[in-house]
Formats: structure tokens, sequence, C-alpha cells
């Protein structure tokens, strides 16, 4: 709970820094490398995390990664190294994706299927949920056998379930 919070705090600022610089995405992109840096690369992580090793050091190592795109973005990162922060940056990266959805009014939405949907099966979603929603969606398909088939839409916390397997369950009950 306590990450999240800070995650909230760190990217509710960043935010901010990064609509006044017009940077939005760009710092976006070095926030997410960063994280997804740091949560495969176990050597990566373990020197961040190491009391050891002096803080002039990990950023001489964080301006050689990441500095070639802009240094000036740079010291955000630099930033939350200095705050002790490195260990939260999976809750700034998904907090900041928050607020940019929420700024675009652009809405996650995570479609399951028995199958993959054509472009044209995809597109016809995409355009049924935005005009009932009134935001651009941002769909991510998985694909699951056990449904059998018909689909399971989640927008949030609500979950639409057409599937097959769910009228099976409540024919079933009934």
């Amino acid at each position: 709970m306590i990450k999240s919070q800070v995650g909230r705090r760190y990217s509710k600022a960043i935010f901010e820094i990064a609509e006044e610089k017009n940077q939005v995405k760009e710092i976006y992109e070095i926030l997410n490398s960063a994280m997804v840096l740091y949560r495969t690369d176990k050597e990566f992580k373990n020197f961040i995390l190491n009391p050891l090793i002096d803080n002039e050091q990990k950023k001489s190592v964080l301006n050689e990664i990441f500095g070639k795109d802009n240094s000036e973005n740079l010291n955000i990162l630099l930033y939350i190294l200095d705050k002790g922060r490195m260990n939260c940056i999976k809750y700034i990266v998904a907090e900041y994706l928050k607020i940019y959805y929420k700024k675009n009014r652009i809405l996650d939405v995570r479609a399951t299927f028995t199958k993959e949907l054509t472009d044209e099966q995809k597109k016809k979603l995409i355009n049924k949920l935005s005009q009932k929603t009134g935001k651009e969606i941002n769909l991510e398909i998985k694909i699951d056998k056990n449904i059998l088939g018909g689909g399971i839409i989640r927008i949030g916390d609500k979950i639409i379930d057409g599937s097959i397997r769910r009228e099976l369950d409540n024919w079933k009950r009934n």
C-alpha cells in the first residue's frame, strides 16, 4: 500500500513536469524503460538496490543507459534514485499511465476470447465500446480456450461475461 501511495505522489508530480515541458510521452518512455530493465534484469536491480554502491556510480550507469535520448528527462530518473524510490518504479509508471489515460479520455479494456479476432471484429468492438463509454479504447485481447465460445470483457472493475462457459454454468444451476 505504501508503494502505491508513493507511486501516486511521484507520478502526479512527474506528470505535471512532463506537461509543462510538453514531453509526456518521452518521459513515460524513459520511466517505462527503466521499469522494464529493473524488473527483468536481476543484475541491474541488485546494482540499483545495493546500499554499498555510491549513488554517483549508480547515476553514472543510468546516464550511460538512458542519457543518450534526453539528458533533461534523465533528471527525473536520477531524482527517483536520489530519493531511494527505484523500488517503487513499477507503481510510479502505472500511476503515470492512469493519469495520462484519464486526461486523454482513454479507457483500458481487456477482452478474452476463444480465438483471435479479425481486424474488422476488433474495429467493431472498439467502435461499439467507444460509443458506449464516450472514450478512446485501448484494447488488449487474450486468448483462452477454456471459455468455449463468446467472450469476457473487463472495463476497469466491470466485467461483461458473455462466455458459453458461464451460460452452461448458469444452466446447470437452474
